[in-house]
């Protein structure tokens, strides 16, 4: 039995390790390996695919062995990868309280990567919710794993439409977030250009510091300030309001714009 066969495979030498510890580079040649060899292994419901899927999913990643808590602290980080909007906290066991875990290469068409380290992504509700990521394949809808993507691929900027000068910090509508460049893919998939907008209080706060002169007069008042001392980095964190380095976007929701509108008002450097 042609399944049979490459579950023999995957017990000899370390082939089952090689696969759960696949990098996320390497799947499509992965997957693409797999499915000319095995084409009924990626097709939904098949004989195949429901054997796999028992063994990878059943008794494998819905099993208790498989510490979801413990994998979650290892990758050390607390907002979802997708959009930068959600926390992904969570709790001990007891709490019961942890984010949903999104895989990436869905566990329906690729049930053999249900267990792959790199395939199994912390998300947010929204992002692997009905209407969002779901159950799509990557592929077909043009996604980058998460673990690809670089901070440039994503830059925000902002338009400003109006400003009631009487009462500044009325009407969010009068800023229009944008991106510069993003992955028309993710756009698309997570409704990203939308789903900012409604953030679009947090850029106008931004403006209206900028338009101030605050960052200045702040900046010069934290580096005097007798008893603190700050670095540069944690004044332009007190300055924005969030993060302001690249290395620390995952730490709190919506760091990258923070970033990318802070450096665009001139409000912190980089």
């Amino acid at each position: 039995m042609d399944t049979t066969n490459y579950l023999n495979y995957l017990l000899n030498n370390d082939n089952l390790k090689n696969l759960i510890l696949t990098k996320p580079e390497d799947y499509n040649g992965l997957i693409a390996g797999i499915s000319a060899a095995h084409p009924n292994f990626v097709v939904p419901n098949s004989n195949e695919n429901l054997i796999l899927r028992n063994v990878f999913i059943a008794h494998g990643y819905e099993h208790s062995d498989f510490d979801k808590l413990e994998f979650l602290k290892r990758i050390n980080i607390d907002t979802c990868p997708y959009c930068n909007r959600g926390y992904i906290y969570y709790l001990s066991k007891s709490g019961e309280i942890k984010p949903q875990i999104d895989h990436f290469y869905p566990k329906n068409l690729y049930p053999f990567l249900a267990l792959s380290f790199y395939n199994l992504i912390p998300s947010c509700q929204t992002c692997n919710g009905f209407g969002a990521k779901e159950g799509k394949d990557p592929n077909v809808e043009n996604l980058v794993n998460p673990y690809l993507i670089e901070n440039h691929n994503f830059k925000f900027t902002h338009r400003i439409k109006h400003i009631n000068f009487l009462n500044p910090l009325y009407d969010k509508n009068s800023i229009e977030v944008k991106f510069r460049h993003h992955l028309a893919g993710h756009t698309g998939v997570f409704k990203l250009d939308k789903l900012y907008q409604q953030h679009s209080d947090h850029v106008l706060e931004l403006v209206i510091k900028s338009k101030v002169s605050y960052s200045g007069k702040y900046r010069s008042y934290l580096k005097s300030f007798k008893g603190l001392e700050f670095n540069e980095s944690e004044i332009d964190r007190m300055i924005l309001g969030n993060y302001s380095r690249e290395d620390e976007i995952h730490k709190r929701p919506l760091a990258k714009l923070y970033q990318d509108i802070g450096i665009e008002l001139g409000l912190i450097k980089r």
